[in-house]
Formats: C-alpha cells, sequence, structure tokens
C-alpha cells in the first residue's frame, strides 16, 4: 500500500513539472528547484531519524549489558522523545534496583563476616576451656572456675544465637506484632525482669517515676525485649552503685518512657549507637553490639521512635509511643 502511494506521488509530482514546463519554462525551473529543496529536507530528515534510531539502539544494548547510562539530550525533540523518555524511566529503574541490590550484596558480605567473627571468639574460649578440663593435675578449684568459665560462653553464645535470629527477622520484616492495650508500669516490669540479677550485682537501684499508669498500645513482649536491651546496656555502662531511672511522661501526641544512668557517651560514639555491631571505647567485654540496633527496629516496626541524649554526667535513652 505505501509503494503504490509512493509511485502515485512520483507520477503526480513528474505531471506537476510537465505541466508547469508547459505553461511557462521559469515557472518549471522553479517547480524543480523546489522538488530539490524539499527532496533534501526529506533526506536530511531521514537521516537524522535513521541516526537517532541507531543511537538509542545503541543505548538499548549497552542497557541490556548493564551499562546503565542514558542521555537524554539526545531525544529531546521529535517523535523518538516520547519513547525515549519511558525508556529513560525505565534505565532508572533498572539502576536504582542495580543499586540496591549492590548495597545488600555488601551489607551481606559485611554482616556475615561480623557474625563469624562474633562467633568464633565464645568457641575458641570454649575450645580452650574444653582443653584445659582435659587435664589431670587440676584440683577441684581450677575445674569449677574452668567448667564456669565454659557455662558463660555457653550463655553468651545462647545470647548471641537468639539476637541474631531476632535482627534476621527484623530485617525481613517477619514478625507479626500483636498489639494490646497495656500500662507502661505493666511493661517496665516485664523488661526489668530479665535484669534483676544484673541490678543486684553491680547494686544499681531502679526508681520509677511519672505516669507510669499511662496506657499504650504495643505488642507487650516484643516492646519488653527492645526495653530490656536499652536498661541491659544502662547497667554495663552506670557507675556501680549508682541508680537508674525509670520515668513516664505523658505527652499532647506521644507517651514516652525514659531510662536514665549516670555516664556520659563519648561524642563520636553517637552517630553509631544504633548501628549494628558497633562498638565504643568503653564497651562491655561481652557488647556484640546488636541490642540497640534490635531496639530501634522493634520501635521503628511498632510506629514509635527512639532517642538519646548524653551531657552533664548522664545518659538518657527516650522511647516515644503514639497515643
Amino acid at each position: 500500500m505505501k509503494k503504490s502511494l509512493r509511485i502515485i506521488l512520483i507520477l503526480a509530482l513528474i505531471a506537476g513539472v510537465a505541466s508547469s514546463f508547459f505553461i511557462h519554462w521559469l515557472a518549471g525551473a522553479v517547480m524543480i528547484v523546489t522538488l530539490i529543496i524539499l527532496g533534501y529536507i526529506a533526506y536530511e530528515e531521514s537521516r537524522n531519524r535513521k541516526k537517532k534510531i541507531n543511537a538509542l539502539s545503541l543505548q538499548l544494548r549497552r542497557l541490556i549489558q548493564g551499562d546503565y547510562r542514558f542521555d537524554f539530550g539526545a531525544f529531546e525533540e521529535g517523535e523518538l522523545e516520547v519513547l525515549s523518555s519511558d525508556l529513560g524511566k525505565l534505565v532508572i529503574s533498572y539502576r536504582e534496583q542495580a543499586d540496591a541490590l549492590l548495597r545488600d550484596k555488601v551489607w551481606l558480605s559485611n554482616s556475615l563476616s561480623d557474625i563469624s567473627h562474633q562467633l568464633k571468639t565464645p568457641i575458641t574460649s570454649m575450645n580452650v576451656l574444653i582443653d584445659l578440663l582435659k587435664e589431670d593435675d587440676l584440683d577441684e578449684a581450677q575445674r569449677n572456675e574452668f567448667i564456669r568459665r565454659l557455662g558463660r560462653q555457653i550463655n553468651r553464645l545462647d545470647w548471641l544465637v537468639r539476637n541474631l535470629l531476632i535482627l534476621s527477622k527484623l530485617d525481613a520484616e517477619s514478625i507479626v506484632y500483636t498489639k494490646e492495650d497495656i500500662t507502661c508500669h505493666q511493661l517496665l516490669l516485664q523488661a526489668l525482669e530479665p535484669m534483676q540479677i544484673n541490678f543486684e550485682l553491680k547494686e544499681q537501684p531502679v526508681r520509677l517515676s511519672g505516669q507510669i499508669d499511662s496506657v499504650i498500645k504495643v505488642d507487650r513482649n516484643w516492646t519488653a525485649e527492645a526495653l530490656t536491651n536499652i536498661l541491659k546496656n544502662a547497667s554495663e555502662h552506670g557507675p556501680f552503685g549508682k541508680a537508674v531511672e525509670l520515668r513516664v511522661i505523658d505527652g499532647p501526641m506521644t507517651t514516652a518512657i525514659e531510662i536514665t544512668n549516670e555516664g556520659e557517651i563519648a561524642p563520636h560514639d553517637m552517630p553509631h549507637l544504633f548501628t549494628r555491631f558497633y562498638r565504643g571505647n568503653h564497651a562491655h567485654e561481652d557488647s556484640v553490639g546488636i541490642g540497640l540496633a534490635i531496639c530501634r527496629a522493634i520501635a521503628v516496626q511498632q510506629g514509635a521512635q527512639v532517642e538519646v541524649e548524653s551531657g552533664e554526667g548522664t545518659t538518657t535513652f527516650r522511647m516515644r509511643f503514639p497515643r
């Protein structure tokens, strides 16, 4: 159909030129010059279109090969503009996905390295202690001491594996939170229960104050887990014999639970407090740096916020819950 139309147009042009010469030779000459100019314009237009199509084809081949650079300026005008715009959006999407996959790959590699290091420490200690227990010349006191140390390393390994599993669930956002109304007093008592021995050993009294009977809607078990991690941090970094203050403050939009201990956090540690596997210069020897990361993830996934302030001899962690 297009070929027939092209033949008809050519014949019509020939007839037009012949008619022009028949009318007057000058009109025929003008007609020929006009046709030459129009032909040249059509040729250049066709050549430019083909050039752009080839350039677009080259960009697509690069995209297939993983090169996500795209020259948007090459197709700013003309009939290829819409197609180029859509392809550009596709390229941006692919590039963002590729960058995200690369970040995830680097993060996974770093996490596996950190996890391997954290697991290696207690396992190495356990192997050494087991070898020592095999010696025949140990007296009862030495044997009991090695058994006590071995038990401590087993507990540490159990705690580490448990928290790594929690962290993996939080990363996958696979935890289903069952929210219920609970008073802050009940929640704090549940969070304090696993920490009682720690506070007693360091003779750190725990004081509750504020609107402790305020009701918030949270998953009590996971939120208590988050608060326990903050309490553990407060006990480890607080001085021997100094109190840990728990305070509940009602605001117009949120209810805040504050946990304050004596002692300041170094300024260079502040930006990294919630970074997993980060250990500050004054970290406890058994610290692996995942407790506060777990705490923030649990809070954020329930719509809460975790803040920290440190100065004038004290450190306060604040967890805000929407009312």
